[in-house]
């Protein structure tokens, strides 16, 4: 039996990945749904995208057909022949360099969907195919917003504003939705170099086999090395590789995300990092450097009428490919919560925000800072750990499961209880 209908509309600011799959799980839940999207269509930048096992349960409670078209657009190890025994591996860490160089530290497991990747505009495309086009507005970059008695006044570039009755912000790092929400934290909490840049590529497959042979090309790897890591891992069908070499360097000294660069600064970076690494640089054409930066923790993700998802609310670094997984997990608890029977007026999602809040926001945050230590663990100088084996698979395994073990739907239940209890006061 459908739940009675809802005496509020969710607006979304932002249709990126996170913005869509909220917006699906809330229209399955029949609560209704505005749309407000910057740019002139759905558009999705980024390279590749994968998500862990948490977030891969967390989708068809979303929605079933999340994870249907998830799962039917995604490339495993067992898309290349005579594979199939990686099904099941996340990544294999090599060591880049050094009295080890080539060999393998460990075989990393993600039971039991293994490493799934896919391009981010092919599975947001796919997505688009869930949303009526009519609750949709294109061209609309949010300015500001404002909470009056009456509901949340939108203001737009175009010099258009909008009257909303409860907020999401789905709108990325440099989130208007956020600044507006906490003004007193705007200052601080602007994306920040996270002391990592990197350098970026998509290679043909045939290409990436003649620069580290048929296994290294075909199966996901992570190359940990002294200041730097490499990685790569197989997308479109095992057609093509991303790839990509980071480096620790602590100063940014560029007003852009991403500066042109020379193929020797690009060598000169992979130096240490071993024959594989060295061969895949000699593949990738565009020495460009890209600047990873991070959210800094903010203090909530939800005020009043409104709540921020996804990057807009912990923008992590990519060191544990736990990004997109943690937008997915918001919106599981958000529609989850603002579709409960229970929620009908806009005073009653004021509840269903702070128990989000209570309950998301202590987890992506450990993400962010996790994601970051794992970088300097990838660089074999985490404290405690540096270049120890031992040590080295003991603290993959232990982040790992706290991240991948998540029960999801107890997650649900935990922020649902704690949302009674606002609405009980």
């Amino acid at each position: 039996m459908d739940p009675p209908s809802k005496d509020f509309t969710v607006t979304i600011i932002g249709g990126g990945i996170g913005g869509l799959v909220l917006a699906a799980g809330l229209l399955r839940r029949n609560v209704p749904v505005r749309i407000y999207e910057a740019a002139s269509g759905f558009a999705e930048i980024g390279l590749g995208l994968s998500i862990g096992p948490a977030a891969h349960r967390a989708m068809p409670l979303i929605d079933p057909q999340i994870r249907e078209i998830y799962d039917s657009l995604v490339t495993t190890h067992a898309d290349s022949p005579g594979y199939e025994r990686f099904r099941e591996t996340w990544f294999e860490v090599v060591w880049a360099g050094g009295l080890k160089e080539g060999s393998l530290l460990m075989d990393l497991k993600a039971l039991p969907s293994g490493q799934t990747t896919l391009r981010r505009a092919n599975f947001l495309d796919a997505l688009v195919s869930l949303i009526p086009a009519e609750i949709v507005q294109f061209g609309k970059r949010l300015e500001s917003l404002v909470e009056e008695g009456d509901g949340v006044r939108l203001r737009f570039d175009d010099g258009t504003v909008a009257m909303a009755d409860v907020v999401v912000g789905c709108d990325g790092i440099k989130s208007k939705v956020k600044e507006s929400m906490l003004p007193e934290e705007s200052q601080y909490a602007q994306p920040r170099y996270s002391g990592m840049y990197g350098y970026r590529a998509v290679l043909d497959m045939e290409d990436m086999v003649k620069a580290v042979g048929d296994q290294r090309a075909r199966v996901s790897t992570m190359y940990i090395g002294e200041g730097a890591y490499g990685i790569s891992y197989p997308i479109m069908r095992a057609q093509k590789v991303n790839v990509g070499l980071y480096v620790l360097s602590e100063k940014w000294d560029c007003d852009t995300w991403v500066r042109p660069a020379k193929r020797e600064e690009m060598k000169r970076d992979a130096e240490g990092m071993g024959r594989y690494v060295k061969s895949l640089v000699e593949f990738m054409p565009d020495p460009s450097q890209w600047a990873i930066f991070e959210h800094p923790h903010i203090s909530t993700f939800g005020r009043s009428r409104i709540a921020i998802l996804g990057d807009a609310a912990h923008a992590s670094t990519p060191h544990q490919g736990a990004g997109a997984g943690q937008a997915i997990e918001d919106a599981h608890v958000l529609s989850e919560l603002l579709g409960d029977a229970r929620v009908q007026s806009t005073e009653q999602v004021v509840a269903a925000f702070k128990a989000y809040d209570e309950i998301r926001r202590p987890r992506s945050q450990r993400v962010v800072t996790s994601s970051k230590e794992n970088a300097y663990l990838l660089c074999l100088c985490l404290p405690g750990v540096q270049d120890d084996e031992q040590k080295l698979k003991t603290a993959f395994q232990e982040r790992l499961r706290w991240l991948w073990d998540l029960d999801v739907e107890d997650q649900v239940e935990r922020a649902r209880k704690k949302m009674l209890e606002y609405l009980s006061v």
